[in-house]
């Protein structure tokens, strides 16, 4: 069978985990997987992996949020022939527009975690494009812990911009607030479309460049989750996650709701057994998919309201299988309802855990990404 290379900081509880996961399951299907680690900080480290990489000599290099040219170029390698014409999975769990600045190579093959991102990976012309979503990658149901127990609990993170807006005149800090607000109102629509919407003035529309994009969508996320957050101020709530949420809330009575970081590999799925009701708040480029604790909570037991998004009964059959909310009147009444109602809260978690069982694991994620490869005639032949 081929033999797969990537790399991974073994302190990584993101990607890490999801390459792990992947391997693991390629492993068990006869694949020879071998995932790399190093301490990525340590700039030594650069200099491991590529010697790892050079003395495997794989037939595929699996890469997350990062091209083939991206790789060469972090790794510092001379790119031999060999190296060109080895096959390359290239999958995505965030908006590509953020990472993809040059055309891919024939052997690179772009997948996206939604689908809203196809034609433009397409548009960079890689040897072929798929759709692979996340899965759920708890390993155990949660144990309910007396620490961990709230009415209402959100696990996610925020990022602190404050340098980067520092960066900004004052007609261009009014600008990008305005182009956030229309996005939080227009999901849809690309933050180059609302550029053209809303002009930075009467006929003058401003490209959006990716590092701009980013910025945006960070703005764009941290209000929305924000706002949620604090329309929630007056239940027994608590927020987990990075240490930007302290700098973001330094003025909100939510400060005292943020409990720190949890690990989601040790602790998150007694929390999401513990709390009452867990809250996910989707990110604005979750459009054509859904995000991890989609289908983690419901794994790990846990109760969880969503935020609908439009790919949520591709996974998921709503108000059997997983309940969604509109907005925060009908999250709070589906609160309300459900904290009085532990018996059908139950339910939803069992036919939850059943659909993630049978359909939403990374063994049916891997088998449906090599099906995508075998119909690419570059790739099958290499499979």
């Amino acid at each position: 069978m081929p033999v797969i290379w990537s790399y991974s900081d073994p302190a990584d509880r993101g990607f890490g985990l999801f390459k792990r996961r992947i391997f693991n399951t390629l492993r068990e299907m006869g694949w020879d997987a071998r995932l790399a680690l190093a301490p990525l900080l340590d700039p030594a480290s650069k200099k491991t992996l590529r010697d790892d990489l050079l003395k495997t000599r794989p037939g595929w290099i699996l890469l997350i949020n990062q091209s083939a040219g991206q790789l060469y170029e972090y790794l510092q390698l001379d790119v031999e022939s060999w190296l060109r014409s080895t096959n390359k999975i290239v999958w995505y769990l965030d908006d590509p527009r953020f990472f993809v600045d040059r055309p891919f190579e024939p052997v690179e093959f772009a997948f996206s975690f939604d689908e809203t991102y196809l034609d433009f990976l397409q548009s960079h012309h890689p040897g072929g494009v798929g759709f692979m979503p996340l899965a759920s990658d708890v390993d155990r149901v949660g144990v309910m812990k007396n620490h961990f127990c709230c009415d209402v609990c959100f696990v996610g993170g925020v990022i602190d911009q404050s340098a980067r807006r520092a960066q900004l005149s004052p007609e261009m800090r009014d600008y990008v607030d305005r182009l956030v607000e229309r996005k939080l109102v227009e999901r849809g629509r690309t933050f180059d479309e609302l550029a053209i919407l809303e002009p930075y003035a009467p006929g003058k529309c401003i490209q959006i460049q990716p590092q701009v994009a980013n910025y945006l969508y960070w703005e764009a996320n941290n209000r929305y989750r924000i706002r949620v957050m604090e329309s929630l101020s007056d239940y027994d709530l608590r927020i987990y996650g990075n240490e930007d949420w302290p700098v973001l809330l330094k003025d909100s009575p939510l400060l005292k709701k943020f409990h720190g970081r949890i690990d989601p590999v040790t602790e998150l799925p007694d929390l999401f057994a513990s709390a009452r009701v867990n809250i996910n708040i989707h990110s604005i480029q979750c459009l054509g998919s859904l995000n991890q604790r989609d289908f983690n909570a419901p794994l790990a037991g846990g109760f969880l309201l969503s935020d609908w998004v439009p790919a949520a009964p591709r996974y998921f059959e709503p108000g059997v299988e997983a309940i969604y909310w509109s907005d925060v009147d009908d999250l709070r009444a589906k609160i309300d309802f459900y904290l009085e109602h532990v018996l059908e809260c139950r339910r939803v978690i069992a036919r939850g855990r059943a659909r993630c069982e049978r359909d939403h694991h990374y063994a049916a994620r891997v088998d449906g990404m090599l099906s995508v490869l075998r119909s690419f005639p570059a790739a099958r032949r290499a499979l």
